[in-house]
């Protein structure tokens, strides 16, 4: 990937309200306690967190692959973990981006924070964005990168997600997923998005691949596998 470098006090961090962002992060590459904070969360919460261990910087490259860098944008990343995909975010943002990371687990949320300043984030549930990004003045948006295990979430929080993802995303906008579990998937999305597009990626613990969606479809198919 090419791109200027910014630093990690960015435009970026006016623009998100004290009480949803207290981000104080140094560098964000793995370390061994986050792969050992991975495995704790993947034992105790199963599918409910997308890997037993971080995205690995392949997997990351893929992700970033699919956005823009040169153009203005928002950029919404969901389920941030302990910002591998974040670090290289911030490493390409411009004064023409916006940028805002979602997490809604308290303990990789307390890592974010130590190790990005001056990032937004939102602690939340990413099922209910609208509400906290309408107070950014964030409306509309170009890139969704989900880290989430999303055809795993509650029914109820994917439907959501996707009316939001409707609502939200411009008609030019794009929603990247990683996955763990390669192709297993694509029909869930296919039902979600005009659109599908799949990118394996083998140097990943375990082999996983990237979707590229665009389109969303206005009338939802059954949501499910």
């Amino acid at each position: 990937m090419t791109g200027d470098s910014v630093t990690r006090n960015s435009s970026n961090a006016s623009l998100a309200e004290p009480a949803l962002v207290e981000s104080t992060f140094d560098s964000g590459k793995a370390r061994p306690s986050d792969f050992a904070l991975f495995f704790q969360k993947f034992l105790s919460k199963g599918l409910a967190i997308s890997s037993a261990v971080p995205s690995s910087r392949s997997l990351v490259e893929a992700v970033l692959g699919h956005v823009d860098f040169t153009r203005p944008s928002t950029i919404i990343e969901l389920g941030a973990g302990t910002g591998p995909i974040t670090s290289e975010i911030l490493d390409l943002l411009r004064p023409h981006h916006r940028f805002v990371a979602v997490e809604k687990d308290p303990d990789f949320c307390e890592v974010l924070r130590r190790r990005f300043p001056g990032t937004p984030l939102i602690q939340g549930d990413a099922s209910q964005l609208s509400e906290p990004l309408a107070r950014m003045g964030i409306h509309e948006v170009d890139y969704v990168l989900s880290g989430l295990p999303t055809p795993n979430l509650p029914t109820r929080s994917q439907v959501q997600l996707w009316r939001w993802l409707g609502r939200a995303l411009r008609p030019s906008g794009v929603f990247v997923q990683i996955t763990n579990a390669p192709l297993v998937y694509r029909r869930f999305y296919e039902r979600l998005f005009r659109s599908v597009e799949y990118q394996m990626v083998w140097m990943n613990v375990p082999p996983g691949g990237v979707y590229r969606c665009a389109g969303p479809r206005r009338h939802l198919s059954r949501i499910g596998h």
